[in-house]
């Protein structure tokens, strides 16, 4: 069994293992409304930490994801304030958004050669701003909070039967992408690409056009994941999405996609997103402060880094104790 199917398995147990415990303390944590929520919350984070696993894989970062939720849900509010636009009109223009701002930090990291870190942290800044800019005031100059009564947007938040829309398009795109990603060259070229990207390009790889489709397809991940939540909201402020990056980084992370790229798949996300959510749903149902939710996360994030440089480092450790051993057997069959 591979190390990735182990740490899928251990994940697993473990949300059974506190789904139990928390349904003990709360008998309402086993309702049906409480488990759609919790499914709903899991896949608005889930969409974005689609996206970002791909970048991850790759060896990079996002940090402009929250701030491509924000400045989607402006987007699709100004069309919603000042046209009669209807919503299958506005919304792919929004998601054409998300997919340009992924362009643009795609083409200044491989083109000029910047930092991810450092391109997709100015975007953020950037698109902070003009989501501001941007936000519909009222005539003081407030920010004024649009409701949306479209209602073919609305339907974006509603459920199918007792599933929830966007729970159900987190799981396809999951599907899809996991297909991707281990059934297709590109899918392929995604993993080169981040394990050594020097000899992914002397192997024929275009890494550039790899690096900048990546990047396209989470910033449209996160422009999607803001679709869903304006419609939940029933509104949207430039606000949204602002901040998030902790919780999709700690989805993905706990999901077995390590920084250091190259390896990694969909399914360890999904299970981490849903890992994550029980977490914070758990806290709320304990009755505890909603403010250590930040102090759990992050060291969820500390612990998972510091098992995964400790296994790697054993990893090194036992693949150079075989590879000596072989050449003491080899040097012991000649003499």
């Amino acid at each position: 069994m591979s190390v990735s199917a182990i740490r899928r398995l251990i994940l697993t147990g473990l949300l059974v293992a506190i789904g139990a415990v928390l349904s003990l303390a709360n008998p309402t944590f086993l309702t049906v409304d409480n488990l759609m929520t919790l499914l709903q919350e899991a896949s608005l984070t889930g969409i974005i930490a689609i996206g970002f696993t791909l970048v991850l894989i790759t060896a990079g970062i996002d940090m402009s994801i929250g701030a491509v939720v924000a400045i989607t849900a402006m987007i699709c509010v100004n069309f919603i304030s000042h046209t009669s636009l209807p919503a299958y009109v506005y919304i792919p223009i929004a998601l054409a958004a998300g997919c340009a701002v992924g362009w643009v930090n795609g083409l200044f990291i491989t083109r000029f050669k910047l930092p991810e870190f450092i391109v997709t942290l100015a975007t953020r800044g950037i698109l902070a701003g003009l989501a501001l800019i941007i936000a519909v005031k009222d005539d003081q100059g407030f920010v004024k909070n649009v409701f949306i009564e479209d209602s073919l947007f609305l339907a974006l938040g509603e459920t199918v039967g007792p599933v929830y829309l966007v729970t159900l398009v987190f799981f396809l795109l999951a599907v899809l992408t996991q297909f991707f990603l281990k059934r297709t060259r590109a899918g392929t070229n995604v993993y080169a690409s981040g394990a050594n990207p020097t000899a992914a390009r002397l192997s024929g790889i275009n890494t550039d056009r790899t690096l900048i489709g990546v990047y396209m397809f989470s910033g449209f991940c996160a422009a999607l994941s803001s679709i869903f939540l304006s419609a939940r909201m029933m509104t949207a402020m430039p606000e949204f999405g602002i901040g998030s990056e902790m919780d999709v980084i700690a989805s993905v992370v706990i999901g077995g996609t390590p920084f250091t790229g190259g390896v990694g798949d969909i399914w360890g996300t999904v299970i981490g997103t849903l890992f994550l959510a029980l977490i914070k749903n758990g806290i709320l149902k304990l009755g505890l402060s909603p403010y250590i939710q930040p102090i759990v996360i992050g060291g969820i994030i500390v612990v998972v880094v510091v098992v995964d440089v400790w296994y790697k480092a054993f990893a090194e450790k036992k693949a150079t104790r075989a590879a000596r051993r072989k050449a003491l057997a080899g040097q012991e069959a000649n003499a």
